[in-house]
């Protein structure tokens, strides 16, 4: 329960900054005439905060911040509005969330008809584009999540089209784009990838997993400044959120990875960022073998020391990432147990994309070299082997301070939840998928052993099992808005059908453990918590002013609330005057 102080109470709050400093400067920036969530350790709340220089100097009663004020001070009056440290995005995809705002998306599109309409009219109105690329599509709005290639060809039938799903891990694409890549029936499936096929072995138009990188070739490559043109917009989307800080989930050696290295030197980056480095070509395919694990942590160390030189300290790329398995609407996910019903045969139980001794030999040479690892682990074979990796990686190195995490975490034994906070692992969840949507009745439920249906994201079995959780949206696969997430999460229902049932609802968990894991816990995942996080005296002035206080407005109204203003180390990034 959030410890909520009473106003003669508040005048204790921060005491250590209510009588001001002999001789000080004023402070740049006072706010106060609201309730400000501090988010400490004791889950304190003020009146007033006061910021010099970036940092926050003074946190308390309105009283005790009149004396910070200057001639030159700013004063914000909050008329009541709640404050909250800025919120930390432990999950996303910044290149690829900005691309969908400046280019050719599906989110928020429910039928198949209105996707291809949406193509049909984007390649009309760029008739010189010789590619049609987008992203954003929904398996489920497709049988057996497999959309056609007819369905383009209808439409786009003399250019080559590569539309990535909203999960990342399928594509669709035409016919021309099956040609031009040289696709046939006599083309064998890549590692870890699958072609979809009719009844005769031809391509129907949908690629699985590492499959998608066999078109990528007669794309074109985006350049350097249109990525850092989706970076921006990306960055400026996710402050409309509330959101300060990223760990960006999937980063290649590639133009992404330039185009971050083109923006590190900026001082005044409206997020703080960390990168997840990939050592795969592919996006999903590991190309780590036991062999050659260490020439490729050796890679990465040299690619994490070009961002440790050009960085001016709100980027950084300390995380290496891993994809353990793929996920269970295209029956990737590994599982401990054979799927059900599913049409690659009773034995199939999907695959790990490493080798396990590849996997603990490869986290355990990151560890050695002071990288956090962050695995994707979606089916419960996936979570069990990532933990019995990085456990192999403690034994070997010792206690370090490492703050790996596991993200997504869909299908995961109890036993395993258990584990997370002895090997002081972060459990990253997507709690806007906590509710049985479409995904989860026709796509997943139907194809998994029964008994695993108990445990399919199970946030509050983590919490009680004293793990720590962080909230990551996965945007663009889903929003970036962490209202609607936490409304899904305290409620197990969709926040957009009043009538929905509660799904699992003893894993629901409460308002304040989604406070805490989208602020101090975000931020101690990325290392700063020592920084930022909380609204203490010393700490970077990142925070947000909201519209409405999810503590007070009933569940179902925490989806509407709207952030009105983020501050990032003192200064406005959104909602500025």
């Amino acid at each position: 329960m959030k410890k909520l102080l009473p106003i003669g109470a508040l005048l204790m709050v921060a005491a250590c900054g209510e009588q001001a400093e002999e001789g000080m400067q004023p402070a740049d920036l006072i706010i106060a005439g609201g309730t400000i969530y501090t988010v400490d350790g004791e889950s304190s709340v003020a009146e007033a905060l006061a910021v010099r220089d970036g940092k926050i100097v003074y946190v308390g009663s309105s009283a005790g911040a009149a004396p910070y004020a200057g001639e030159n001070t700013r004063r914000i009056d909050l008329d009541g509005q709640p404050v909250f440290p800025g919120f930390t995005d432990s999950h996303a995809h910044l290149p690829d969330g900005g691309g969908t705002l400046l280019g050719l998306g599906f989110q928020g599109m429910t039928s198949a008809e209105e996707i291809v309409a949406a193509v049909k009219a984007y390649a009309d109105a760029h008739p010189d584009m010789p590619a049609i690329m987008g992203s954003g599509w929904e398996l489920n709005l497709f049988p057996d999540a497999n959309p056609s290639k007819e369905l383009l060809d209808a439409v786009v039938p003399d250019r080559p089209v590569f539309l990535g799903a909203a999960d990342g891990h399928n594509g669709w694409v035409n016919s021309k784009a099956l040609e031009l890549a040289g696709i046939t029936k006599d083309t064998e499936d890549p590692l870890n990838g699958r072609i979809e096929r009719d009844a005769d072995g031809n391509a129907t138009g949908t690629l699985r997993e590492s499959a998608q990188g066999l078109v990528m070739h007669i794309f074109p490559t985006p350049d350097v400044d249109d990525v850092i043109k989706n970076l921006e917009a990306g960055m400026a989307y996710q402050a409309g959120h509330g959101i300060t800080a990223t760990i960006d989930a999937a980063i290649m050696a590639d133009v992404n990875e330039q185009a971050y290295l083109a923006v590190a030197e900026r001082a005044d980056l409206p997020q703080r960022v960390r990168l997840s480095l990939l050592a795969a070509e592919e996006m999903v395919t590991s190309v780590v073998t036991e062999e050659n694990a260490a020439a490729t942590v050796d890679k990465l160390v040299s690619r994490r020391a070009q961002f440790r030189a050009r960085s001016a300290g709100r980027l950084d790329a300390e995380a290496v990432k891993i994809f353990v398995d793929g996920v269970p609407e295209n029956h990737t996910a590994a599982l401990l147990e054979p799927y059900v019903n599913a049409p690659l045969g009773p034995d199939h139980a999907g695959e790990i994309n490493l080798s396990e001794q590849a996997l603990s030999d490869y986290a355990t040479k990151l560890e050695a070299k002071d990288f956090q690892v962050h695995m994707h682990a979606i089916g419960d074979r996936a979570v069990r082997v990532g933990l019995n990796a990085l456990e192999a990686a403690k034994k070997a190195n010792g206690e370090r301070d490492s703050r790996h995490q596991l993200a997504h975490l869909e299908i995961v034994q109890p036993e395993d939840i258990a584990r997370f906070g002895p090997l002081g692992v972060t459990a990253d969840m997507q709690t806007l998928w906590h509710f049985r949507d479409a995904y989860i009745s026709d796509l997943t439920e139907p194809f998994l052993q029964e008994e695993l249906h108990r445990w399919l994201y199970p946030a509050k079995s983590f919490i009680e099992a004293d793990a720590r959780i962080v909230w990551g949206s996965d945007w663009p696969v889903s929003t970036s808005n962490p209202f609607h997430s936490i409304e899904v999460a305290v409620l197990r229902k969709d926040p957009e059908n009043a009538d929905d049932q509660r799904w699992i609802p003893e894993e629901a968990v409460s308002v304040d453990d989604m406070i805490r894991a989208l602020t101090v816990n975000g931020a101690y995942l990325m290392g700063q918590d020592d920084i930022r996080g909380s609204l203490e005296v010393g700490k970077e002035a990142d925070f947000i002013i909201l519209d409405a206080d999810p503590y007070k407005v009933q569940p179902e109204a925490i989806s509407d609330i709207k952030v009105t203003t983020t501050y990032i180390g003192g200064a406005c990034v959104h909602g500025c005057d």
